[in-house]
């Protein structure tokens, strides 16, 4: 073994520096020889001799994997990379605690509207700070108070019939009536009394001066108790009770008025909410205000002057009509045969009468006789259109007219209207009727509704 020779052979020999190759230091630490030995002092040591030639390739070795060295120290940062697509969606966190719950609602005005307007709520400011301003309906008008007494009728004589007069001016006013008696309301039954007391012993009658008072004798046993009275007012609120802890902090609500509905008089107001605790939507129902109380009854007006007597003017002394309301078909099936018109609804009466599609006189005269039709064709034919007395025409009012193509064509339009002057005589019947020149059968006929076929009668003269 090397390091044995050198050690034996007493050499001062740096093995660390000549021998590294040979792992000198690591095989000969426990000898001591890699530290100076003197024991002949020797000379410098003279120059590097030249490199030899280089030695044949040993055989290999044994390849004897080193342990690992320890991890060196971490490199610079590299370049950022491209962003990856995006990944799944992670589950939902768990809720948050609950934010605090801000409803701030405050009334701001409110506004009287005239009777029968419709009630709104005005809302203003934010959803979390909702200002509203109601506008409320007054009631209805009270009835109108009962009219006073009429004044004293005027006892002048009736004047001559004279033109009528320009109208006076209005009196002064009357004085107040008196006022009426004032309503009381029933009285609740009493209590029942109770019974007296005994009644003290009279003391002895003197014949000097009054003697003492006797002592008053013991109180009578209390009454059974009275019937319970009303129920009394309700008392002041009581003192506000002390803030509860502050609860869990909710979310921001929000406030809007939804719809604004006017409920009758008397009616309880309502408000709901219709949307939902964090955003609230609040209906409110309002009531009309109740109907104002009866006037009281007006002053008594005072006697007017007696006025100038009126001319006399009559009215009608008889009228009477007939309408149809619904179109209806009527059958013609041949020419110059009358059919009567159907009118199945009956206009105001005076001294006439109706019966189907006809009305009678009552008394005779002179009579303005009017009458409307209005029809349609699927052939254009000629009609005439009159009144009948006892089911005789009357030749003063037949119409005749030829029916006129619409423009859409394949129909025919008739408008036929009249009125003449006739005397009739008591009892006489008045009808309607139309007829066509040619043959109709092969035709449709239709009277038009409501009021396309009318005849009215009217007494003109006011003597029979």
């Amino acid at each position: 073994m090397l390091d044995d020779f050198f050690c034996n052979n007493n050499r001062r020999y740096d093995c660390c520096g000549v021998l590294q190759t040979s792992n000198c230091c690591g095989r000969m630490q426990n000898r001591s020889c890699c530290g100076t030995i003197i024991v002949n002092p020797t000379g410098p040591i003279g120059p590097r001799g030249p490199t030899g030639p280089t030695g044949p390739t040993g055989a290999t070795g044994i390849s004897v994997t080193g342990p690992t060295g320890p991890t060196g120290p971490t490199g610079p940062t590299g370049p950022t990379g491209p962003t990856g697509p995006t990944g799944p969606t992670g589950p939902t966190g768990a809720t948050g605690p609950t934010g605090e719950t801000v409803q701030v609602v405050e009334v701001i005005g409110t506004n009287t509207l005239a009777a029968g307007s419709e009630a709104s709520v005005v809302q203003t400011g934010t959803g979390q700070v909702a200002d509203l301003t109601f506008n409320i309906p007054q009631g209805a008008t009270g009835a109108t108070g009962a009219t006073g007494p009429t004044g004293a009728t005027g006892t002048g004589a009736t004047g001559p019939t004279g033109p009528t007069g320009p109208t006076g001016a209005t009196g002064p006013t009357g004085p107040t009536g008196p006022t009426g008696a004032t309503g009381t309301g029933s009285t609740g039954p009493t209590g029942p009394t109770g019974p007296t007391g005994v009644t003290g012993p009279t003391g002895a009658t003197g014949t000097g001066a009054t003697g003492e008072t006797g002592p008053t004798g013991p109180t009578g046993e209390t009454g059974p108790t009275g019937a319970t009275g009303d129920t009394g007012a309700t008392g002041p609120t009581g003192p506000t009770g002390p803030t509860g802890p502050t609860g869990p902090t909710g979310s921001a609500a929000t406030i809007t008025v939804g719809t604004v509905s006017t409920l009758p008089a008397g009616s309880t107001p309502t408000v709901t909410n219709s949307g939902t605790t964090e955003a609230a939507v609040f209906d409110f129902g309002i009531p009309a205000g109740a109907t104002g109380a009866t006037g009281e009854t007006g002053p008594t007006g005072p006697t007017g002057e007696t006025g100038p007597t009126g001319a006399t003017i009559n009215g009608l002394a008889a009228y009477g009509g007939l309408y149809n309301n619904a179109s209806q078909t009527p059958t013609l099936t041949t020419a110059n045969n009358y059919t009567q018109v159907e009118l199945n609804t009956e206009m105001p009466l005076l001294n006439t009468t109706t019966a189907t599609n006809q009305i009678t006189v009552q008394q005779a005269g002179d009579y303005e006789i009017s009458f409307h039709i209005g029809l349609t064709s699927t052939l254009e034919l000629t009609f005439n259109v009159t009144a009948r007395n006892n089911t005789t025409p009357i030749d003063s009012s037949t119409i005749e007219q030829t029916a006129l193509e619409t423009a859409t064509g394949g129909t025919f339009v008739v408008d036929v209207a009249n009125s003449v002057i006739v005397t009739l005589a008591e009892n006489d019947v008045i009808d309607l009727a139309i007829a066509a020149t040619t043959d109709p059968s092969s035709a449709t006929v239709t009277v038009l509704e409501n009021g396309d076929a009318t005849l009215v009668v009217k007494k003109l003269n006011t003597t029979s």
